[in-house]
């Protein structure tokens, strides 16, 4: 009922403002509309009297004589066009100093329409945001409906194990958060990438995409949540599409292990990175590989901007690629092979996790390392061990080769947060929700873990 309430309010809001807009005009023109019609008949008069005397003064001048009454008559004819035409150029003047307070008044009343409009947009918003609200109030969890892209809601570091479940037969290499956060995505071993649906703190099946025949090593869903791409060890990449699992894209090319695979901002193209020590440029549309770059080293991880493309390798190197020159901008050392990159969400930070276990922040605006992490007892499990940023990029987590989560606060550099006793082996990745509320992490067994700060 507020809602129907609400929506009635606005609507007879924008028939009042139509409506005295429609008058307001309608009036100042009939107005001006009339006096230039007034003025018009003036002038037609004027044309008459000034012919009638242009008449007379021709007769006159034909009989080389007049008399005194035809010349008093044509005196008081001269005198009344005089006079006639003093009064027409005093009612145009101020028939033009109207039509410009007219204008000024238009230009007046467009502004507070557009005000008004701008009003009306407003409530328009409100009204879809209850809508939104009214809707996920019957649903059992409010992470259960996509957010609109760019909304990041408050981040909460987890501290329990909300839901522990055996996601693959084997071990379980990737986890990516749709960008809603109402999915979870995880790839495994078993050559599948299965999808969850987080339900009021659960992690519930909702299918599998098949088609890989080899292990899953990474996996990422496009911004709008439709497609998810994944690498493999058959070296090849593949998209499918996430409403009805269908495999729409397999991307062959590299001569070695698919150890990472990103869309570009664009979503139309694609970025891999190999064991073969080359990353290739995709374009989904005409299905081919664009570009092919030699990195010197195997790729174990990729992040990718608007023209920058970013890689981490096994020579302990983080490279910088510019996609239109396929040229290296610049490199950065580290002192460990690197194993995982993430950008923070407005893609200034770099995140960097490296076998000599420690996890950086490379600031992209400066070129330097701004935060270091470390903690007793965290150590980097495999050379594909993944680490993530908070969405608002105030934390970052990383999972340890003895099962634990660590969670450091980037302003302090401090460890917030140290979780153990659920994983049975060493956690391969990790990743945060969009929405905040929950991080997702899988091991070198066949276990997944979903955490909150419930």
């Amino acid at each position: 009922m507020a809602e129907r309430r609400v929506e009635c309010t606005w609507k007879r809001h924008v028939s009042e403002q139509l409506k005295l807009r429609d008058r307001l005009q309608r009036h100042a023109f009939e107005e001006i509309v009339h006096q230039y019609n007034r003025l018009l008949e003036k002038s037609d008069l004027q044309a008459v009297l000034s012919e009638r005397y242009q008449a007379d003064k021709y007769e006159v001048q034909r009989g080389h004589e007049t008399s005194p009454a035809d010349s008093s008559r044509s005196d008081v004819l001269q005198q009344e066009m005089s006079q006639m035409r003093i009064r027409h150029q005093e009612e145009l003047t101020e028939l033009h100093k109207k039509r410009g307070e007219l204008a000024q008044s238009v230009i007046e009343l467009n502004n507070q329409i557009q005000q008004k409009d701008k009003e009306i947009q407003w409530v328009l918003m409100l009204l879809f945001l209850s809508r939104r609200r009214t809707a996920n109030s019957f649903s059992t969890s409010p992470e259960s409906t996509e957010a609109p892209s760019g909304v990041c809601a408050e981040v909460r570091v987890p501290s329990t194990a909300l839901h522990v479940f055996e996601a693959h037969d084997g071990e379980v290499n990737a986890v990516r958060f749709s960008p809603g956060s109402r999915l979870l995505a995880t790839g495994g071993m078993d050559r599948r990438v299965k999808l969850w649906e987080v339900v009021a703190g659960r992690c519930e099946p909702k299918g599998a995409l098949t088609g890989s025949n080899a292990g899953i090593t990474s996996i990422e869903f496009d911004s709008a949540g439709s497609y998810l791409l994944a690498a493999s060890n058959d070296f090849a990449s593949r998209i499918w599409t996430v409403d009805d699992y269908r495999l729409r894209h397999t991307l062959t090319g590299h001569s070695g292990k698919v150890l990472s695979a990103r869309f570009l901002l664009d979503n139309a193209r694609i970025v891999s990175g190999s064991y073969d020590r080359t990353l290739k440029l995709w374009d989904l549309r005409s299905k081919v590989c664009m570009k092919t770059v030699f990195a010197g080293s195997s790729c174990n991880d990729i992040v990718c901007t608007e023209q920058c493309v970013m890689s981490g390798h096994f020579d302990k190197k983080v490279r910088f690629w510019d996609i239109r020159a396929e040229s290296i901008v610049r490199e950065l050392e580290l002192q460990g092979r690197v194993t995982s990159l993430d950008l923070n969400h407005d893609r200034s930070e770099l995140l960097t996790c490296s076998r000599d276990d420690l996890l950086k922040i490379i600031d992209l605006r400066t070129n330097a390392i701004r935060q270091t992490f470390s903690a007793q007892g965290f150590k980097c499990g495999a050379d594909w061990t993944r680490v993530s940023f908070s969405p608002d990029g105030s934390y970052v987590v990383g999972g340890s080769a003895d099962g634990a989560l660590y969670v450091w606060n980037v302003l302090t550099g401090k460890v917030d947060r140290t979780l153990d006793r659920n994983h049975n082996s060493a956690i391969n990745s990790v990743s945060w929700s969009p929405s905040g509320a929950y991080v997702a992490s899988v091991e070198k067994g066949s276990r997944a873990i979903l955490w909150s700060d419930m």
